[in-house]
């Protein structure tokens, strides 16, 4: 109710959550304090000696709902698999596993994407799948060195192509929720991290033909 009082951290999770439901609800562009505030069940103004303005407001929703969904790390647990593409099939696996965890997060960064056209929201956003790049380069780099330096390959390029793929996860979550198969995705993304093509596969030993036996002469039989 308005009148109940509570510790400011408090009050500002309330007024957070009351936003990411009415931003849910009713669409980004339609976020206001009245409404915030009739969910929360405080007054606007609350809203904003708590955080200055609507913008300010969003914003702070905008990095903790980034910091859920694009949270690609290598674990204490990943960093002592034997091999590098080991761990990075491993921290693919957590990014499909988180994609499906955070729906609403998801859900809500679309909301940002393709409903609000202030650049500072696109900024934060821009600098959020730069830090997840970032985060996979390093293990891109020494899986890159197990596989040979595959030819036109760059830790780089690599790192956004696997952001690029965990989009495109999230809008399949986002586009059609019963048809994303976590475990599916997984065991493909298994398959294709420990797949070569065949020119890079370990030829099978052939065994050593058998001399035809020569008779006494050297004249075949």
């Amino acid at each position: 109710m308005p009148g109940e009082k509570l510790a400011e951290d408090e009050r500002r999770e309330q007024i957070l959550n009351a936003t990411w439901i009415v931003a849910l609800r009713d669409g980004l562009e339609r976020v206001t304090a009245r409404r915030v505030a009739t969910e929360a069940g405080t007054s606007p103004g609350l809203i904003y000696f708590h955080f200055g303005t609507m913008d300010d407001l969003l914003l702070v929703l905008l990095d903790r709902l980034l910091a859920l969904a694009f949270d690609a790390r290598e674990t204490p647990k990943i960093a002592v698999l034997p091999t590098a593409l080991e761990r990075l099939s491993a921290m693919i696996e957590d990014e499909v596993r988180n994609i499906l965890a955070q729906t609403r997060a998801i859900e809500l960064f679309y909301a940002f994407w393709f409903g609000s056209r202030n650049p500072v929201f696109r900024h934060r956003i821009e600098r959020a799948l730069q830090r997840q790049q970032r985060a996979f380069e390093p293990v891109c780099a020494q899986a890159l060195i197990e596989l040979g330096h595959p030819k036109g390959v760059s830790a780089s390029s690599l790192a956004a192509t696997l952001v690029t793929f965990g989009q495109g996860l999230a809008f399949q979550l986002q586009r059609d929720p019963n048809g994303y198969n976590a475990a599916a995705i997984i065991a493909a993304t298994r398959t294709l991290m420990m797949a070569r093509a065949p020119s890079e596969r370990p030829r099978a030993k052939s065994s050593p033909r058998r001399k035809s036996p020569v008779r006494k002469g050297g004249s075949m039989p």
